[in-house]
């Protein structure tokens, strides 16, 4: 037995349109299309990355979490960290080491732009001027104040690797 839909029932069937079977086919040949694709994917996906698990004693934990701490990292970071280190042969800078190292970074960035701010300087006044000329002995002793301080920064560091510098007439 066949329910005819009255009142706003037969309104909505005469104003809705059904698909027509050819709209329906494309549609599931589209979402088989993307679901072919998310399958491609995911299967390469584990091909290009690997989990690792692991297990650790408390006490070993709470070492790598106390180191992660001091280092700034969480606790995957201080392994991946530690590990990379170890594969290069190489020690890892602890949490002050790591401090300073970031101290350094931002002290050679605002040196940077001081050098960038110095050059655009000498462009403009040899615009200014015509041509190529040297420059003054004002921008030439700012230049010098600045790689000095530069190198002060640089020969500072100190994480038992020597640090030689070379002079510009090398």
């Amino acid at each position: 037995m066949t329910i005819k839909p009255t009142g706003i029932g037969q309104t909505l069937s005469q104003s809705l349109r059904l698909s027509s079977d050819a709209t329906h086919e494309r549609e599931k040949a589209e979402e088989a299309a993307r679901a072919a694709y998310r399958r491609q994917y995911w299967q390469g996906y584990v091909k290009k990355v690997k989990r690792i698990f692991g297990t650790v004693t408390p006490e070993d934990f709470e070492a790598v979490h106390l180191r992660a701490e001091d280092a700034g990292r969480s606790v995957w970071g201080q392994v991946w960290a530690e590990s990379q280190a170890y594969l290069a042969g190489q020690t890892l800078a602890t949490g002050e080491m790591a401090d300073r190292q970031r101290e350094l970074v931002t002290e050679l960035r605002r040196i940077g732009n001081n050098l960038n701010q110095l050059a655009r300087l000498g462009h403009i006044q040899s615009r200014k001027h015509g041509g190529l000329k040297q420059p003054s002995d004002a921008l030439t002793a700012e230049a010098m104040q600045q790689l000095a301080r530069l190198e002060a920064v640089v020969t500072k560091f100190d994480d038992g690797v020597t640090i030689r510098t070379r002079s510009h007439c090398e």
